[in-house]
């Protein structure tokens, strides 16, 4: 789609709130700048130290629409509250060196402006409904401390006001003549300062212009634009999805950052309708849900399931409580693993099937995962397809036994050959990951029936230890040249587990000296390694081929 009636100007960031009223959408996200608030400041004042040069802030998206008042700001909010409260700041140090007139007119040009025929002072900016009242009254100085139980967003104000006022006193301290200090980095801010100005007519343009900046990324922008579209489209079931979209947030802030929330969104729609990439998400979603009643069931669905998203990202989520403790102990082992392709189908999962064979899925899609980390090679695009793919069919019941979901598995990830083959040359780098390998192959080896898949996170009781070692001694292990060192010493095979103690021992000595330590380990797969007279490209090759084929038995695809 064109972007049309779109207007691209560069801006002092001040001059923005001089020229227009803004308004940030209602129910867009509230303030939440802390440390970035010190940092903003640092980067323009450090600018303007520098021989008043031009600094650039990056961009601002906005919506104007001839029949609205104001202008409605989609991206950018953070810092044109900083800038409001830094002006108000500038305005405050004015009147208290005696510049009455001064501090008025930069209150009046920049903060608040008089409206004849409404006969009321409005402000320049307006944040959202959330956080309007508090923030004007920090802009009119009639504020007090948040009291507790009050929005966080309040304390962050609070905090962000005070972060600007003790800036700016200590900017003063060291200048001569602070007045002529506070005139000139006022015109900085309004004529330097600047900012790329995007004006579009409506929501869908604004995601145009996302999608080619490289500014402060898409997560923040994809999940303000849906939400605005999703209220705008909500009529008079707005506050029933605005609960809705509140919840789903809160659900995750709980277990994770806020910028999770974009990830959960598209993980679920790609449950639901196949894989979409990121960038083409928004428009998907404004494709296929029109109507109020449209929104109010994609609303409601995602509340429900970003319950579930939480429980995948957290063992201790309450929808385990009814679980085994290997349902628990699972679901920390994939966090650990890394992935996230397999989210989808595991969140069709969590919602359709019974615990019992959602316990019997994350087995299987732990060895599923470590097969597809062992191999690699399909690249995650289409790892993540299939995945989506199966939880499409888990929701549509298409797929109802795990049994079935196991069968079609089968078209992506690696069978036993292809396991075997790989386990056998493979090198890991990843110390963790090594740790959990050996680990759960020690138990296959010694015979458990159903071998732990959960990574110790006891590195205090077993380290990793490197028998051609990453540093060897001067003049040791020359049977190894130095391109061979390179290729074996993090091939599995060249690895064990030891104590601690041990491993100190040891460190990086020759092979004759450390059979001695191996032979008195516990651990069966290290006490393994004493019976082998010398240690070589070959001795590394016969012992991985060993670990190769308790790996296939280890991360079995049995359903």
């Amino acid at each position: 789609m064109p972007i049309i009636n779109t207007s691209i100007n560069i801006k002092g960031i001040a001059s923005v709130l001089s020229l227009a009223r803004h308004q940030v959408p209602l129910h867009q996200r509230s303030f939440e700048w802390t440390e970035q608030v010190n940092e903003f400041l640092d980067d323009v004042g450090g600018a303007f130290g520098r021989n008043k040069e031009e600094y650039f802030l990056g961009s601002l998206v906005v919506i104007s629409k001839p029949e609205d008042k104001r202008i409605t700001v989609l991206d950018g909010q953070q810092r044109l509250a900083v800038i409001s409260l830094l002006i108000a700041a500038i305005a405050d140090q004015f009147k208290d060196k005696g510049e009455e007139e001064s501090s008025k007119e930069i209150s009046r040009e920049y903060l608040t402006k008089y409206n004849i025929s409404e006969k009321t002072w409005r402000p320049q900016l307006s944040l959202n409904q959330i956080d309007d009242t508090y923030f004007r009254s920090i802009i009119t100085r009639g504020a007090n401390e948040p009291e507790q139980g009050a929005p966080a967003s309040h304390a962050r104000l609070w905090e962000a006001n005070k972060s600007v006022a003790d800036w700016l006193s200590k900017k003063l301290e060291s200048q001569a003549d602070s007045v002529n200090w506070l005139v000139e980095f006022t015109e900085y801010l309004k004529n330097a300062a600047y900012v790329i100005y995007f004006t579009v007519p409506d929501d869908a343009n604004a995601f145009l212009i996302f999608e080619t900046m490289n500014d402060r990324g898409l997560d923040l922008s994809i999940s303000d634009l849906l939400k605005n579209f999703l209220l705008g489209r909500a009529g008079e079931d707005l506050e029933t999805v605005l609960n809705h979209w509140n919840t789903s947030i809160a659900t995750l802030n709980a277990y994770g950052k806020d910028k999770l929330f974009t990830v959960f969104i598209r993980h679920f729609w790609n449950s639901k309708y196949g894989l979409v990439r990121e960038k083409d998400l928004y428009r998907n979603i404004r494709s296929r849900i029109s109507s109020s009643a449209n929104v109010v069931d994609f609303s409601q669905e995602l509340a429900s399931n970003s319950n579930y998203y939480a429980a995948i990202l957290s063992p201790e989520h309450e929808f385990w409580s009814d679980a085994s403790p290997k349902a628990r102990s699972y679901i920390g082992t994939l966090s650990f693993l890394g992935l996230e392709q397999y989210r989808p189908m595991l969140l069709s999962a969590l919602a359709h099937l019974q615990m019992k064979d959602v316990e019997k899925l994350m087995k299987l899609l732990i060895s599923w995962s470590v097969r597809l980390l062992i191999v690699g090679g399909l690249g995650g695009g289409v790892i993540e397809t299939n995945y989506c793919l199966l939880g499409q069919a888990i929701r549509s019941g298409e797929l109802k036994s795990v049994k079935e979901m196991a069968n079609r598995a089968k078209l992506f990830v690696p069978n036993d050959e292809m396991f075997r083959n790989s386990s056998a040359t493979a090198r890991v780098s990843k110390a963790n990951l090594a740790r959990y390998y050996l680990r759960t192959l020690e138990l296959q080896a010694k015979g458990e029936s159903q071998p732990e898949l959960v990574p110790s996170t006891d590195s205090e009781a077993l380290t990793l230890e490197h028998i051609l070692p990453e540093r060897p001694e001067a003049n040791t292990w020359s049977h190894f040249n130095d391109d061979e060192k390179k290729a074996y010493t993090n091939r599995l095979g060249n690895m064990a587990l030891l104590k601690q103690k041990m491993n100190s021992a040891i460190r990086s000595g020759q092979f004759s000296a450390k059979r001695g330590v191996y032979a008195t380990s516990d651990l069966l797969l290290t006490k393994e390694i004493a019976g082998y007279d010398e240690w070589n490209k070959e001795t590394i090759d016969i012992r991985q081929n060993r670990l190769a084929e308790l790996a296939v038995e280890a991360w079995n695809i049995k359903p």
